[in-house]
């Protein structure tokens, strides 16, 4: 889809899909109806096979994938999206029900700007929405906001900086820093365009949370947090056969992902950006 139409589109019949879908109640805004929001939006899982295979089929002009292709995607072959994708139809909720929201950009240990998310404005208070790392409360962030999902954002010595932290068991993990500065549609499209050929792109990567607890997938590794089993490791098995264990995911769109991954890390390296050592 052409970015100045993507832009210009509210998505509204995609967003009223939605709705439907997870029966989002239409109510007066409260921080209690966007949680409910988040947490029905966290169904979608965090996944970049469909970016993997969306770059392959237009590495010259990467598309974008909207509000419609997450939905359909989601219902077909229970796909969701990237952090750009998944913040981006989040908005598009947000501008349906009238909430004022900006969008942000995050420093990773993968790079700067290398993930986003979005600034609620709400009663004179800011809170910050994580789609892409699954977060399914707001988190107040212009003061020091109380422990929520075992996530907590903590303010830094240089002026309107945050730092997300997760927590557990006693202990405090880095995940990634922001500034709380709104950022625009034409910066947030440039990143976007750029995270197609970022080294993360060089991977397979799922997440999932939900009432059953937590899963975490990077190539061979697993994590698995839930009442009934506990796992942290790498796994001998195929991967596609993981993947459509834990996350329902077809097989054989796990295995045409792969092949493309192949494909596109080498284009990758013709076109000169930074790709894994071992690729030849």
């Amino acid at each position: 889809m052409n970015t100045k139409i993507i832009q210009s589109s509210n998505f509204n019949t995609e967003v009223e899909h939605f709705i439907r879908l997870f029966d989002i109640p239409r109510e007066n805004q409260s921080l209690e109806h966007v949680s409910n929001i988040l947490k029905k939006f966290s169904l979608f899982p965090y996944e970049n096979l469909s970016k993997i295979l969306l770059l392959n089929h237009n590495f010259d002009n990467p598309i974008f994938r909207h509000p419609g292709n997450i939905i359909d995607d989601f219902q077909n072959f229970r796909l969701g999206g990237t952090c750009f994708a998944l913040t981006y139809f989040l908005k598009k909720i947000m501008n349906y029900f009238s909430y004022d929201t900006n969008f942000l950009l995050a420093d990773m240990k993968s790079g700067d700007n290398t993930h986003t998310a979005l600034r609620l404005n709400y009663q004179k208070g800011q809170y910050l929405l994580d789609p892409g790392y699954l977060i399914q409360n707001p988190l107040r962030i212009d003061k020091l906001s109380v422990v929520q999902d075992a996530v907590f954002v903590v303010p830094e010595s240089e002026p309107n900086r945050f730092t997300l932290y997760t927590f557990k068991s006693g202990n405090k993990i880095w995940r990634y820093s922001f500034l709380n500065e709104a950022v625009t549609d034409n910066e947030y499209f440039k990143y976007w365009n750029k995270s197609f050929h970022w080294m993360t792109m060089h991977g397979i990567c799922l997440s999932k949370k939900n009432e059953e607890g937590f899963l975490y997938l990077h190539n061979n590794y697993l994590k698995q947090e839930s009442k009934q089993e506990n796992f942290k490791g790498k796994f001998q098995e195929d991967i596609s056969i993981v993947i459509n264990k834990y996350f329902n995911i077809p097989k054989s769109l796990v295995q045409k992902a792969q092949e493309a991954l192949t494909e596109n890390l080498h284009y990758d390296k013709e076109l000169g950006f930074e790709v894994p050592k071992w690729v030849k």
